[in-house]
């Protein structure tokens, strides 16, 4: 890795426009959780979310925040552990903001300062109009800052490190695992928060929706899949990597290199932009002399991505 004098200033604009992405996307999504989702108890996924759970237990106007805190350092500290150095890296800087600003936001809401901020009640309880404008909003903002996240090639981290780490256990996929702890965390809600209430429950699932959906929604306007390609003398290890834990397919090409007029061997992969960052990280862990290129795709076809086009010619002539 550079050090920040040796880099060029394109270098360093790069570096800060990422750095701006998950900043600005960490603080959208506590502001999501903590104006809308903590104050009308709304359950979506997340640690804000197990925090509402947590509240109607331990019912304090710090039990939310200090469950936020705890959780996320909890969280972090279990992909350091078991899932490595450069997975943590990567939601090492939203994980600190997150776990300042989300404390911070939520006290404001306590106070005269947010008061137009505030939903209104009605006979001490929220409307279901209410509850559905703060789980939509809600769902919204967490969406975009995710997305932020994302682009600035970082992660939110919190309780998808749990989904991360059954994948790995299980050798499924993780977006599998991620629905399911989403999932099982917005039930959990439902029963306890919800109390078989089928409004406070479908205002919750649509939330979850919209975060979802919102962030799909940017993310698809950028790179949606690449191709990468990567020279390195321990290409084997990057290989083995790429088929067996991103479980995508590969092209070993034998080239030449003009300076060096080296025999060297490159990889050529598709990937996600799920995967992205994991690979990165892991080239860069098992050889950061490694040459790589990477492309922006605008159609990938095929075994893990989208079927061929079927033809209406082959159906005509048949």
């Amino acid at each position: 890795m550079l050090k920040f004098k040796e880099m060029t200033k394109q270098q360093k604009h790069d570096m800060f426009m990422r750095f701006f992405k998950i900043f600005v996307g960490t603080i959208l999504l506590a502001i999501g959780q903590a104006i809308f989702i903590e104050q009308c108890a709304l359950v979506i996924g997340g640690v804000a979310s197990i925090g509402n759970i947590i509240n109607y237990f331990i019912n304090t106007q710090y039990t939310v925040r200090v469950t936020v805190v705890v959780l996320n350092v909890l969280c972090f500290l279990l992909g350091l552990i078991f899932l490595g150095k450069k997975f943590s890296a990567q939601t090492l800087i939203s994980t600190i903001i997150y776990t300042i600003a989300y404390p911070i936001i939520s006290s404001l809401m306590h106070t005269d300062f947010m008061a137009f901020l505030k939903m209104p009640l009605e006979n001490g309880q929220f409307t279901d109009v209410t509850l559905l404008l703060a789980g939509m909003f809600g769902g919204m903002i967490s969406g975009l800052g995710i997305a932020m996240c994302f682009l600035g090639g970082g992660s939110t981290g919190g309780v998808d490190v749990f989904a991360i780490l059954f994948a790995k256990i299980t050798h499924t996929k993780a977006p599998l695992w991620m629905f399911v702890v989403d999932s099982t965390v917005v039930f959990l809600g439902y029963i306890i928060l919800g109390q078989g209430n089928l409004i406070y429950f479908l205002v919750c699932v649509l939330s979850a929706l919209l975060c979802s959906l919102t962030t799909e929604l940017i993310m698809s306007k950028q790179n949606n899949s690449f191709v990468v390609n990567i020279v390195s003398d321990k290409w084997n290890e990057i290989n083995d990597f790429i088929i067996n834990d991103l479980d995508r397919g590969s092209t070993l090409i034998d080239v030449v290199g003009g300076y060096t007029m080296k025999n060297r061997r490159m990889i050529q992969a598709a990937i996600s932009r799920h995967q992205y960052s994991l690979l990165l990280s892991k080239i860069s862990e098992i050889d950061k002399e490694a040459f790589v290129t990477i492309n922006s795709a605008h159609e990938i076809n095929g075994e893990g991505f989208d079927s061929l086009p079927y033809s209406m010619k082959q159906k005509k002539g048949k």
